[in-house]
């Protein structure tokens, strides 16, 4: 794998020594905090890069919540011909410009990123023995588990605040359980895959979910919150 991930491996391990080379000139922070402002402003720049992605899964989601209604009574019309229910159900997505897979688009395109950034930062040796806060080296797992434990509460946090808003606007559509289900599972494998990662690269993650939970807030839960209001006001009128 790391033969294939050359290429985005090499880009990033220049574009962190640049951030770094930028942060350290200031010379204001310590060596340790210098390294973890450098992973804020790489998961910075990579959560700004895949911003257009993002939104365009939402909408996806948003779409999908929305017509969830008709795709159960497709999928109970035709129980017993599950091949007309396929057909009708692809029917359905292209009447509404719908796409099931490509609210996996972004998952697909971080996985590369998160696995290109283990292999540059296991390729920094420089990062060794540089400590921050309770972490007694960034280049090491944290043994604490700490960060595996944010790791797992961000990652569920985010996807449950994207959920929950997409869910609410469609009116509790159903197939709510499995989507919690996914959260907690997904959440589960980020926890357990970060003990074994880098402090730095774990770091990335919860910084990106933290960001990523900002980005909803913006994308999704202030206008959920607007049409919510402007549904009840056309209520009050009538």
């Amino acid at each position: 794998m790391q033969s294939i991930l050359k290429p985005i491996t090499n880009l990033f391990t220049m574009i962190f020594q640049a951030i770094h080379g930028f942060v350290a000139s200031l010379d204001i922070f310590g060596v340790g905090a210098g390294y973890v402002i450098t992973i804020f402003l790489l998961t910075l720049l990579v959560r700004l890069i895949l911003l257009p992605l993002n939104i365009k899964q939402t909408k996806s989601q948003q779409k999908m919540q929305e017509i969830q209604p008709e795709i159960a009574k497709l999928q109970k019309k035709y129980k017993n011909n599950p091949e007309k229910a396929q057909q009708e159900m692809m029917k359905l997505y292209k009447e509404n410009n719908v796409n099931p897979m490509s609210g996996c688009l972004p998952l697909l395109i971080q996985m590369p990123i998160l696995f290109a950034l283990y292999y540059v930062f296991y390729g920094l040796g420089e990062l060794k023995g540089i400590s921050f806060l309770w972490l007694g080296d960034l280049w090491a797992p944290d043994r604490t588990f700490i960060l595996p434990i944010l790791s797992a509460a961000t990652t569920y946090l985010s996807s449950l605040l994207m959920t929950k808003f997409t869910q609410s606007q469609a009116g509790g559509a159903p197939g709510g359980m499995n989507m919690n289900t996914m959260n907690i599972v997904m959440a589960g494998m980020m926890g357990v895959m970060s003990i074994q990662f880098p402090s730095m690269l774990v770091l990335y993650w919860v910084i990106g979910n933290l960001i990523q939970m900002v980005q909803t807030y913006f994308i999704v839960v202030l206008p959920s919150r607007k049409r919510a209001k402007e549904k009840e006001q056309y209520k009050d009128i009538k």
